[in-house]
């Protein structure tokens, strides 16, 4: 129970204790999740609908999305989901036909960066060349790179007086080009894009048409091909988008913990990155600190304050008996790290993945108990118990799928 007792008094004081220099610690917290945290670079000409993208995926209010041609995008800009403790970061630059702009330190710089390519094209200009020759010389350094290209602004192309079709019928392959039901014109123009794009080195770009519109533009949904793209970038082997993902579809969950699920994710990586920690139990008191920020952040969601007492009854709901076997196990790899290299590098990827899943079960509990806690009631012991399992469980299916995602990508290097 050693480990149990100074894992829960870790998390005490940094809930109650002294927390050092304001920001500090959540500082450290961010820093760590965006060093490991996916990139997605956007690439396209101004108006292109880059940043319309970014403000729906991410909802980041930074990203206002502009009207017309008018570049709203004047720097390349970091867009962190969730902002905290990014597990997805986006990374939108200036449209690439903007007057005296020379491109090419940016590309440079934003190649070493990322992860994926998400090339973003109106479906109405068919005058592509310079986004091309970016996209052609970042294929000819990564060629293994995912790359996704976002057909936008396809209502530019409907007949006067038409609607989105319902449901979404493009499947961004060759159906697109035959579809009777679609436009004539903007078949045509789908297909010129992808032919523009034909001759890549490496895999097949994804196509994936859409159209984010304004309310006063009179389409719905405003969102149109929101899912597919969603699904496109999640099976490109972004695992943070299934929680981003999880976070909108969940119908069971409340309002809030909508919200805050891609926050716990965030924190899970800031947390598996204490786990990793190759200094024997250097990594509770960091996985402690990571955890208590976790929950001083949901409780200021759920405008709920901790004290010791509630604190105190929050963990007698989870029980010792769901997280004793957990804790045991991660004392015991915290000391097989003092096993030079082999032990040090086993130990700590196992721990990575126990507390990247430990944070997501103790943030799941935590929104059952602070909504609640909320409402002037006391949650349920068993429910409590139950969110914290699911969450656990979950928190290792990720970091697995994560590993086998890492796994794969250092094999194709």
């Amino acid at each position: 129970m050693k480990i149990l007792d100074q894992l829960w008094g870790a998390i005490s004081e940094g809930l109650f204790g002294d927390p050092g220099p304001p920001g500090v610690r959540e500082e450290g917290a961010r820093q760590r999740a965006q060093s490991t945290a996916p990139v997605v670079w956007l690439l396209g000409k101004t108006g292109a609908g880059k940043t319309a993208i970014v403000s729906t995926l991410t909802g980041d209010p930074r990203a206002v999305v502009g009207a017309g041609f008018e570049p709203c995008t004047r720097t390349a800009s970091f867009y962190d989901v969730p902002q905290e403790v990014p597990i997805i970061r986006f990374l939108d630059t200036r449209g690439l036909d903007e007057a005296d702009y020379d491109p090419a330190n940016d590309i440079a710089w934003c190649e070493d960066q990322s992860h994926l390519l998400l090339v973003v094209m109106q479906v109405a200009d068919p005058l592509q060349e310079r986004v091309l020759r970016v996209v052609r010389e970042a294929r000819r350094h990564h060629p293994d790179w995912p790359l996704v290209v976002a057909q936008t602004g396809l209502h530019r192309l409907y007949p006067a007086g038409a609607r989105h079709p319902d449901p979404y019928p493009f499947t961004g392959g060759a159906e697109d080009l035959t579809n009777p039901t679609l436009p004539h014109a903007l078949r045509q123009a789908l297909s010129h894009q992808r032919q523009l794009l034909a001759d890549l080195r490496g895999a097949a770009p994804q196509f994936v048409p859409l159209d984010f519109t304004l309310p006063e533009d009179g389409f719905t949904p405003q969102d149109f091909g929101l899912e597919p793209l969603q699904r496109i970038l999640e099976a490109q082997g972004l695992c943070a988008y299934e929680a981003l993902f999880r976070a909108r579809s969940d119908a069971e969950s409340d309002r809030i913990r909508q919200r805050v699920r891609p926050l716990i994710y965030g924190y899970g990586v800031a947390a598996a990155g204490a786990g990793a920690v190759p200094i024997p139990l250097v990594g509770v008191g960091g996985l402690a600190s990571v955890l208590a920020l976790m929950l001083r952040t949901l409780a200021e969601r759920y405008r709920v304050t901790w004290t010791r007492n509630t604190f105190a009854q929050f963990s007698g709901a989870i029980g010792g008996g769901a997280i004793l076997w957990w804790a045991l196990r991660y004392g015991a790899r915290e000391f097989v790290k003092l096993i030079p290299v082999i032990g040090t590098a086993a130990a700590g990827a196992l721990n990575a993945a126990a507390a990247f899943a430990v944070t997501t079960g103790l943030g799941e509990a935590a929104c059952v108990w602070l909504s609640y806690r909320r409402r002037g009631e006391t949650a349920p012991p068993d429910e409590v118990r139950r969110a914290f399992a699911n969450g656990l469980a979950e928190g290792l299916r990720q970091a697995k799928s994560q590993a086998r995602a890492r796994e794969a990508a250092h094999a194709a290097q």
